[in-house]
């Protein structure tokens, strides 16, 4: 009984196998570059992740047009070198939160969505908080 009648293959004698060749050296192998823009959205998307931040409100003219944007990436500008990235991000807090807590938050966030994401280390994170916030289930105060 020969090897076809069994149901298993036989190697065909004309097709030839590619060869494995070693693998190159990672210096090697070529380039990655992340572009400017990847950044910036990937941050303004990390900004959305922090709980008591939001994408500021848009401005014309240093005013501000309606409220925050909760559910909108934030305002973000990158400019990377090589695989090190700076980032500058404008954001709203939520009141009565710190924002010294919330930036910081931010920053992290930014820092760690970036780096897993893209593989670009981001070296500094400007955070301006350009809105406060209310929550959305204020009450009035009554006097």
């Amino acid at each position: 009984m020969n090897a076809t009648a069994l149901g298993e293959s036989v190697p065909d004698p004309d097709v030839t196998t590619p060869t494995k060749r070693p693998a190159l050296p990672p210096e090697e192998r070529g380039h990655l570059t992340v572009d400017d823009r990847v950044v910036e959205k990937v941050a303004g998307y990390a900004v959305t992740l922090v709980t008591d931040a939001a994408a500021a409100p848009r401005r014309v003219l240093g005013v501000n047009i309606g409220g925050a944007r909760p559910d909108d990436a934030a305002s973000v500008h990158a400019e990377v070198q090589d695989d090190v990235a700076s980032v500058h991000a404008s954001i709203a807090v939520r009141w009565p939160r710190s924002v010294q807590k919330v930036a910081q938050e931010v920053r992290e966030r930014i820092r760690s969505e970036v780096a897993a994401i893209t593989g670009v280390r981001v070296d500094h994170v400007d955070v301006e908080v350009v809105s406060m916030t209310l929550p959305e289930s204020a009450e009035p105060r009554v006097i």
